[in-house]
C-alpha cells in the first residue's frame, strides 16, 4: 500500500527562517572557537583583480572582527608594486597604533648592493614585524644562495620566517633555498594563482623539507588540506584569507569542513602562526 504524501499535521511546524538562523549562529560559533589567526591580510590598492577596493586597516579590521578574527598578519600592495621601500614606510605609518595583535609582513631585498630606506637587514625592524616576505620575479633577481643568502641568515638570526608567492619563483629554487638553509623556515603562500596543477611539486617540495610551510588561502579545497595534514601534520599549515582580493568565509571554510580533528584545524587555524610570533617576541 503506498504511503499517504499528506502531511502529518501532528507534527508543529518548521520555522525555515528560524532554522535557517539558528544553523548559521552554530557554524559562526564553530568558527570562533578555531580562533583563526589571518597571515594574509593586504592594505593598499590590490593588483591584478579589478573587482577589489583600495583598503585602509579600519576597514579591514571591521570585516575581520565580523568574521571573528581578531588577529593578523598584514602586508602592503605597494610592497609588490611600488618598491619594498615605499611598501615597508606604508606598513611603519600604519604601526603607530596597530595594537598588539595586528603584526607587519615586511618586504624584503638583497642586502647586497646595499639600498636606502626602510629594509629588513638594512635598518631597524620594529618588533610589530613578523615576516618577510622576497618577490624576486617582480623585483628582478634569482632566489639564489649567492643573491639572499645574508638576507637569510639574518631572518634565522631574528628568527623570522620567509614568505613567498608560489608563483615568484620555481620549485628548484625553493627546494635549493630550503636544503641550505634548514634553520630557515619558509612560507609558501598560495597566491596569486589557485595552486592546482602544482600540488605535486609542492606536496614533494614539503615531503623533502621540514622547514616549508604552506599557506592555505588558495588551495584547491578541503581535501587539499586534509591531505598536506595528513602527509606532513598540521604544523605546517597557515591559515591566510588574501583579504580583500577573496572572501575569508572560502579559506575559514576549507580548514572547518575538513577531515581533520579539532586540535589540528585549531592549529592551522591560528595556532602555528601565532607559534611563529612567539618565537619571534623570543
Amino acid at each position: 500500500m503506498r504511503e499517504s504524501s499528506v502531511p502529518d499535521k501532528s507534527l508543529p511546524p518548521i520555522d525555515v527562517e528560524r532554522e535557517i538562523a539558528h544553523l548559521a549562529d552554530t557554524r559562526r560559533q564553530a568558527m570562533h572557537r578555531l580562533a583563526f589567526f589571518d597571515a594574509e591580510v593586504w592594505l593598499g590598492k590590490p593588483v591584478g583583480f579589478p573587482l577589489a577596493q583600495e583598503s585602509s586597516r579600519d576597514v579591514l579590521v571591521s570585516a575581520l572582527a565580523a568574521l571573528g578574527i581578531t588577529e593578523c598578519c598584514y602586508s602592503h600592495w605597494s610592497g609588490h608594486s611600488v618598491s619594498a621601500q615605499e611598501g615597508n614606510r606604508a606598513l611603519l605609518a600604519e604601526a603607530r597604533d596597530a595594537g598588539p595583535r595586528f603584526h607587519a609582513i615586511w618586504t624584503g631585498l638583497p642586502l647586497f648592493p646595499a639600498e636606502d630606506g626602510p629594509l629588513p637587514g638594512r635598518s631597524e625592524t620594529p618588533g610589530s614585524v613578523c615576516g618577510v616576505r622576497l618577490f624576486p620575479r617582480t623585483h628582478n633577481f634569482p632566489l639564489s644562495d649567492w643573491v639572499v643568502g645574508g638576507l637569510c641568515e639574518w631572518l634565522i638570526s631574528q628568527r623570522l620566517p620567509l614568505l613567498i608567492w608560489h608563483e615568484e619563483t620555481g620549485w628548484d629554487s625553493l627546494r635549493a633555498l630550503a636544503v641550505t638553509f634548514p634553520g630557515l623556515t619558509i612560507v609558501v603562500e598560495t597566491q596569486v594563482r589557485k595552486v592546482f596543477y602544482h600540488l605535486r611539486p609542492l606536496f614533494a617540495l614539503m615531503k623533502d623539507c621540514p622547514n616549508v610551510l604552506l599557506e592555505t588561502s588558495n588551495l584547491t579545497g578541503i581535501d587539499s588540506v586534509a591531505f598536506a595534514v595528513h602527509a606532513f601534520g598540521a604544523e605546517r599549515l597557515l591559515f591566510g584569507s588574501f583579504l580583500p582580493a577573496n572572501d575569508p568565509l572560502a579559506a575559514m571554510g576549507m580548514i572547518a569542513d575538513a577531515d581533520m580533528e579539532e586540535e589540528e584545524k585549531r592549529l592551522v587555524a591560528g595556532g602555528n602562526l601565532r607559534r611563529l610570533i612567539e618565537g619571534r617576541a623570543r
